[in-house]
C-alpha cells in the first residue's frame, strides 16, 4: 500500500521511507527510527507539556487520543494525545491503526542489530515493558480516537514512576471507532461494558 499523503501541517516533519516519524518513536544512534517502539523520556515530556506525540508541538483547542479497551478500564492512556490533524494522518499512516496490521510484533524476541552506531541501544536491545510481553504475537485489540477539549486535559501520576498517562474521565468527548483487529472475550467484554461503538454491518472494521 502507498505511504499515505503527508498534509500541509506535517510538511516540515521528519520522515523515513516516506512516512513522518513520531517525535516520540524510538530511534537508532544513527538516526533511524524504531516504528512501534517508543523513548520514555519523550513520552514524559509531551504528556507533562501537553505536547503532540507526533509532531512535537504544542497542543490547542482540543485532542485526540489513542485509546484501546483496556485503556479505558484502566482509566487513562498511556500515550500522548495528538492534534486533530495529527491524528488524521496518524490513521491513515500507522499499520496497526489502519487496520492493515493484523497482529502485534512479537517483541519477545532478540531483535538483529539495526545500525553500526557505537553505543547504541540496539547493540544491548531494551527490554519489554509488561504490557509489550503481553500483546506481543497477539491479534490486534481495537483501537478508538478520542477527541476531546484541552480544558479537560487532566494528567494520571504514579507516586514514583511520574505521569501515567492523560485521563480518560472526560465528560466533553467524542469517540470513534478506528480499527476493530481481532478483539478477544476481555476486550469485547471492556466495549460492551463501557458502550464503545462498534463496527457497522458492512464497514469490513
Amino acid at each position: 500500500m502507498a505511504n499515505a499523503a503527508i498534509p500541509i501541517q506535517l510538511a516540515t516533519a521528519e520522515t523515513h521511507n516516506g512516512m513522518v516519524i513520531p517525535y516520540i518513536a524510538l530511534r537508532h544512534l544513527d538516526g533511524t527510527p524504531e516504528f512501534g517502539q517508543i523513548d520514555h523520556d519523550r513520552v514524559a515530556e509531551c504528556l507533562i507539556e501537553q505536547r503532540c506525540q507526533l509532531c512535537a508541538q504544542p497542543l490547542a483547542d482540543a485532542a485526540v487520543l489513542m485509546v484501546r479497551p483496556m485503556d479505558f478500564g484502566a482509566g487513562h492512556c498511556p500515550e500522548p494525545a495528538q492534534h486533530p490533524e495529527c491524528a488524521a494522518y496518524a490513521i491513515r499512516a500507522c499499520p496497526m491503526l489502519s487496520g492493515r496490521l493484523r497482529r502485534h510484533r512479537d517483541r519477545t524476541r532478540p531483535q538483529r542489530r539495526q545500525c553500526t552506531a557505537a553505543g547504541c541501544w540496539c547493540g544491548d536491545p531494551v527490554t519489554p515493558d509488561l504490557d509489550a510481553i503481553v500483546r506481543s504475537g497477539q491479534p490486534a485489540t481495537p483501537w478508538y480516537s478520542v477527541w476531546f477539549p484541552m480544558a479537560e486535559y487532566k494528567l494520571k501520576m504514579s507516586a514514583r514512576k511520574g505521569p501515567r498517562g492523560i485521563s480518560l474521565a472526560i465528560i466533553n468527548v467524542k469517540i470513534r471507532l478506528v480499527s476493530w483487529g481481532d478483539p478477544d472475550r476481555d476486550d469485547l467484554g471492556r466495549v460492551l461494558v463501557y458502550g464503545l461503538p462498534l463496527p457497522e454491518a458492512g464497514s469490513g472494521s
